[in-house]
């Protein structure tokens, strides 16, 4: 009986092996055929959760070892999108220049570089308790020249073709205008990290060139919320799935605030001449732009919470809820660091709690409605699967 035992036992065992290995093949051709660079959202909100745990002045037992776990499954999450990117590009390119002409799609193209640089923050803030430092700053150097290019090529390509080829109009004004242009203001914050790091002889010229960005970006920005207000008063709050770029505004705020600080932060030791000048105007600006954000925060909750009265099914736009409010509270981080009050204590342990509840929120639903997806998908049909955007 022994004997029948076993070789069934080994052809079960291989039969069950080979099935998983056709579930996974099946569902990386899913993915292959329908990965866009909104999908990189997933890399940003998780990667800035796990920064502003690991940054939170109150110290809480375990919460390092949270935010460790976190940054992990972030760095792999963005090699895994990154080589399925990479591999349809290579295989279908002429979906890349789709995706541009796409107006929608488009806009999306600045969550690639900001995924970037929100991994390159956590090797800096996160990495060395796992890794060596050199290793660190080497990954970190990589991830925030990478993420420059992609920035500045989603900063001038997108409005060029929306300023040449797309047929626009007021109420096509949105939130996610910002996305091609945040990622400028973003690369600041792993630039001024990454400073003391290059050769001596580029310290000055990398902080300049992380001050022109930074510049570039937060003037587009304000031009764009400029527009988007006016249409939110012209035409009103956009509906269904648009209702989540009413939080995009939250990003520049609270990005340019963390950005602008860190940059005088380093400025000051680097700038002779304009360093302490530059250090004071950054957390003068601070102040104001974190005003800002907090403002448009209380908005955005209560624009969200009229359209859930109405309708508001899940889809994977979720995600922009959650990166804002992380650049808002490393903004307010930032601050109570430079002016210890208790209103920037407050307001950071608000903020913590109200990203990680978003973040528990969005991650279970991605994870819900992905499963639900791809089990209504036969085998061989991996083509079409829009309800993956």
């Amino acid at each position: 009986m022994g004997e029948k035992y076993q070789p069934d036992t080994i052809k079960h065992f291989a039969q069950q092996q080979l099935k998983m290995l056709r579930i996974l093949l099946h569902w990386f051709m899913i993915s292959l055929h329908n990965i866009n660079p909104s999908w990189f959202s997933c890399v940003m909100g998780t990667g800035i959760l796990a920064i502003c745990i690991i940054l939170s002045p109150v110290d809480v037992p375990f919460i390092e070892g949270l935010a460790t776990v976190l940054w992990i499954m972030d760095v792999f999450l963005l090699i895994a999108l990154s080589s399925l990117w990479i591999v349809q590009s290579i295989r279908y390119p002429m979906r890349l220049q789709a995706s541009l002409h796409h107006f929608a799609n488009a806009q999306n193209w600045g969550t690639p570089p900001m995924a970037c640089f929100t991994v390159a923050s956590g090797f800096v803030v996160i990495g060395p308790q796992l890794f060596p430092l050199s290793f660190c700053v080497l990954c970190a150097q990589f991830l925030w020249l990478g993420g420059v290019a992609g920035s500045l090529f989603s900063a001038v390509a997108v409005p060029y073709l929306m300023f040449t080829h797309h047929e626009l109009t007021t109420e096509h004004t949105y939130g996610n205008w910002l996305l091609p242009v945040v990622p400028l203001i973003g690369a600041a914050v792993p630039g001024a990290l990454l400073t003391p790091y290059w050769p001596r002889i580029l310290h000055q010229e990398m902080l300049v060139l992380n001050y022109v960005l930074w510049g570039i970006g937060i003037v587009l920005a304000a031009i764009v919320i400029v527009l988007f207000y006016s249409r939110l008063a012209y035409h009103k709050v956009p509906q269904g799935s648009l209702v989540t770029t009413f939080w995009m505004v939250i990003g520049p705020a609270g990005q340019s605030a963390t950005a602008i600080m860190a940059l005088g932060k380093a400025a000051d030791e680097h700038l002779l001449l304009v360093g302490s000048i530059l250090h004071k105007a950054g957390i003068a600006y601070g102040l104001v732009a974190w005003s800002f954000g907090m403002y448009w925060l209380v908005l955005a909750i209560l624009v969200t919470l009229r359209a859930v009265r109405i309708h508001l099914p899940f889809h994977l736009g979720w995600w922009a809820f959650i990166y804002p409010v992380g650049t808002l509270t490393t903004g307010t981080y930032a601050l109570h660091e430079r002016v210890p009050t208790h209103l920037f204590m407050l307001g950071g342990i608000v903020l913590l709690l109200l990203l990680a509840g978003l973040w528990v929120l969005v991650s279970t639903n991605t994870v819900r409605h992905i499963l639900q997806v791809m089990s209504k998908i036969p085998y061989g049909h991996a083509y079409a699967c829009s309800s993956l955007e």
